[in-house]
C-alpha cells in the first residue's frame, strides 16, 4: 500500500502544488518539557520486561513484527494523547533505519553515529498541538496536520519528533511495507 486511506490519488511524498516536496517543520527539543523528550518519557512508561523480544525480528524494508504492533499501537496512542487528543485520520508504521527514517520525520536532521540503527517510523495525520513545546513568550503552541516519531525498535524509545503542516517529504512507505495501526481513543481523560 503506498497512499494512506483517504489520501489514494494524491502523489505521496509531495505536498505543494507543482510538485515540489515540502518541508517538515522541526520541532527543537530542549532538556526541558518539549514534545520529543516527553514523547520519550511517556514511551518508557510503555515498556515491559519483555523489552527487546518484541523487536528481535524487526528488519529495515520487512513488515512490522505482529508482536510489536500492540505495543506501538500503546505508544501512539499517548503520542495522540499528548498532542492535543484529537483522534489521528491515520496511524502508519514503517521499519527502517535511523538515517532513511530522518529524510521522512525531521529532514535535515543527522543521526550523530546511529544512521544504522533500526527504527520504527510512527507516521499520523490528523490535528496535533505541540502544547509542551518552547518559544517565545506569547507565541502560539505549534500545530500541524503530520506527525512523526521515530522509536529505536530495540528499545521503543523516543529518538526523534516532527510536525508539519505538510506531508512528509519523503513517503514511509518508500521504506517498505507499512503497517496501519488503529488509534481511536484520542480523547483527553
Amino acid at each position: 500500500m503506498t497512499a494512506a486511506p483517504g489520501d489514494r490519488g494524491k502523489s505521496a511524498g509531495h505536498a505543494r502544488r507543482g510538485g515540489r516536496p515540502g518541508r517538515m517543520r522541526r520541532v527543537v527539543a530542549a532538556t526541558s518539557c518539549v514534545a520529543a523528550v516527553a514523547a520519550g518519557s511517556l514511551l518508557a512508561g510503555c515498556s515491559s520486561s519483555q523489552g527487546t523480544s518484541a523487536t528481535s525480528a524487526a528488519t529495515p524494508g520487512q513488515p512490522v513484527p505482529a508482536s510489536a504492533i500492540h505495543r506501538l499501537t500503546a505508544i501512539a496512542d499517548r503520542i495522540v494523547k499528548f498532542n492535543g487528543g484529537a483522534a489521528p485520520v491515520w496511524v502508519s508504521v514503517a521499519v527502517t533505519t535511523h538515517a532513511k527514517a530522518l529524510t521522512s520525520a525531521t529532514p535535515g536532521d543527522t543521526t550523530a553515529g546511529n544512521e544504522d540503527v533500526v527504527v520504527y517510523l510512527i507516521t499520523m495525520k490528523g490535528h496535533f498541538v505541540d502544547d509542551h513545546a518552547t518559544g517565545p513568550p506569547g507565541a502560539s503552541a505549534p500545530t500541524g496536520s503530520y506527525l512523526s516519531a521515530v522509536l529505536d525498535a530495540r528499545t521503543f524509545q523516543s529518538m526523534d519528533f516532527g510536525l508539519s503542516h505538510r506531508r512528509p517529504p519523503v513517503a514511509p512507505s518508500s521504506f517498505g511495507p507499512v503497517t496501519y495501526l488503529k488509534v481511536t481513543s484520542g480523547a483527553r481523560t
